[in-house]
């Protein structure tokens, strides 16, 4: 059985016509959905503009009132315009959530003419009455890549924050990083050009992620039909994988510790082991991502959560005996409650804080998000730095995925486990199991259904030899019957 993931979790399709249908109405739900989603914000962001969408069966469309007449002369009263956006040759505009940002971007053009008196029909010749139209223009209008990838990122950044530094990571190694594998921006984009690079993109997992940039520029480049599957990869044809997550034993993460004294820097360029040391223990003992570790609200003072509850000093064991912590990882803040083991909070002395920790914090407070982010980026990368130049036979993230497993391994219930990591139940599960050397759910799932086969013939042979010493019961009571009669005789 073959496997599709989304971000909404896993959709079977084992090639047979019931399991594509349901993949596929799978899908479409989710495009529906998000494409609702994004309906919803463009009312709140389109709140005081003159132009509002609107949306038929099949694309989106812009209407206004204008006093504007068709040679731009003032009309006395006005008039209601109401036009699709598919005619004015700035690619299509399907019911979908990137073509309401790309939408949203032209509203908001048309407004600011409006208000500042500079509209004119003569900007847009495609939406004039077909008497009135130029010979000039042409239905097809060509459209320069470069054009398209800046309409993208203009488009990108009307759901994002520019001031976090994180999503200027994203679009960079998101999207652009895989356009900037096209030679020539300057030329008419087209099918063959985005092949090109999907089908040159090395056999790894980034494959699949080069393909879904491609097709979310192709609406951008005239192309909205455009979907490069021929070229995904599913799990069997990677060729170029990444180095497998190993279980690690807690003597091994605890020899590792200790050797972090010996690497102390040269005179005048210290290496800040203590720090490192101490990151590190964060991490083994909790599970933390690598900037987790710096997003630590209560870690020498009261805060009160997001949830409406007190987190009391993690320093003060007296006051915060669990050392539980509240953290901020992927934009989410949460509570991390289950250290494991316990005794490794006293045992890695997690509660005396490094100066140095506190020196870097109050440096980049200061700062604004955008750098104050980027600062700490650069903090966790001088950590795996350390870990690298060290020859450590594991990375900081394997630290994360040996507390998932170790956990599983004690029983605790995976509810709490994804809880306290930051992860879906899904996710969480299916972690575990490939480390398990499961592949997937479903193959969890056939494990479960032999047990329980084996269980049921267990039980269907226990029955078996109750009825057989039943028989025997039954005919030891009538040997004894026939005794007893045989000596009333006598």
């Amino acid at each position: 059985m073959s496997e599709k993931k989304t971000p909404n979790g896993i959709v079977p399709d084992d090639g047979s016509y019931l399991g594509s249908k349901k993949g596929k109405a799978l899908r479409e739900k989710r495009v529906k959905e998000k494409f609702d989603r994004a309906w919803i914000s463009q009312k709140k962001l389109l709140k005081d503009s003159l132009v509002k969408l609107y949306k038929d069966k099949q694309s989106i469309g812009l209407q206004w009132h204008t006093m504007v007449d068709w040679d731009d002369s003032t009309l006395i009263v006005p008039r209601r315009i109401k036009r699709s956006l598919n005619a004015l040759n700035r690619g299509k505009f399907p019911l979908s959530s990137e073509a309401v940002n790309r939408a949203i971007r032209i509203a908001q053009e048309i407004d600011l003419k409006i208000k500042a008196d500079s509209f004119s029909w003569q900007d847009y010749p495609q939406w004039l009455p077909k008497n009135l139209k130029p010979k000039h223009v042409q239905s097809d209008k060509p459209i320069i890549l470069r054009d398209a990838i800046n309409a993208f990122i203009d488009d990108y950044w009307l759901t994002k924050d520019k001031k976090r530094f994180q999503d200027h990571e994203n679009l960079r190694d998101t999207y652009v990083a895989y356009y900037k594998k096209i030679p020539d921006w300057d030329v008419v984009p087209n099918k063959e050009i985005l092949d090109k690079v999907a089908r040159d993109y090395p056999k790894s997992v980034k494959r699949n992620q080069c393909c879904s940039a491609l097709t979310k520029l192709a609406p951008y480049c005239g192309l909205p039909d455009y979907d490069p599957k021929e070229f995904r990869l599913r799990k069997n044809q990677i060729e170029v994988k990444a180095k497998p997550k190993r279980d690690l034993s807690e003597k091994e993460i605890e020899s590792w510790y200790y050797k972090f004294p010996q690497w102390k820097g040269l005179k005048g360029n210290p290496s800040h082991w203590e720090l490192w040391q101490w990151w590190y223990a964060m991490q083994a003992t909790y599970g933390f991502r690598n900037h987790e570790v710096l997003n630590i609200y209560n870690l020498d003072c009261e805060y009160e959560g997001d949830d409406g509850k007190l987190y009391l000093p993690f320093v003060d064991s007296a006051k915060n005996p669990r050392g539980i912590i509240y953290t901020r990882g992927k934009g989410v803040k949460r509570a991390a409650f289950l250290p494991q083991p316990l005794r490794w909070l006293e045992k890695f002395k997690l509660r005396e804080v490094p100066q140095e920790y506190f020196n870097f914090m109050d440096k980049i407070k200061d700062l604004n998000q955008y750098d104050k982010e980027k600062a700490k980026l650069i903090k966790g990368g001088n950590y795996r730095a350390f870990l690298y130049k060290h020859n450590f036979t594991f990375t900081a993230y394997n630290l994360r995925h040996a507390y998932n497993v170790k956990t599983h391994g004690l029983g605790i219930p995976v509810s709490l486990i994804a809880k306290n990591l930051g992860h879906t139940i899904l996710q969480n599960t299916s972690t575990y199991l490939e480390s398990q050397g499961v592949k997937s759910c479903l193959d969890a799932l056939d494990e479960w259904e032999k047990r329980q086969k084996n269980k049921e013939n267990s039980s269907l042979s226990l029955e078996a030899q109750v009825d057989l010493l039943r028989q025997e019961n039954e005919q030891l009571k009538a040997i004894i019957q026939q005794l007893l009669e045989s000596l009333k005789t006598n």
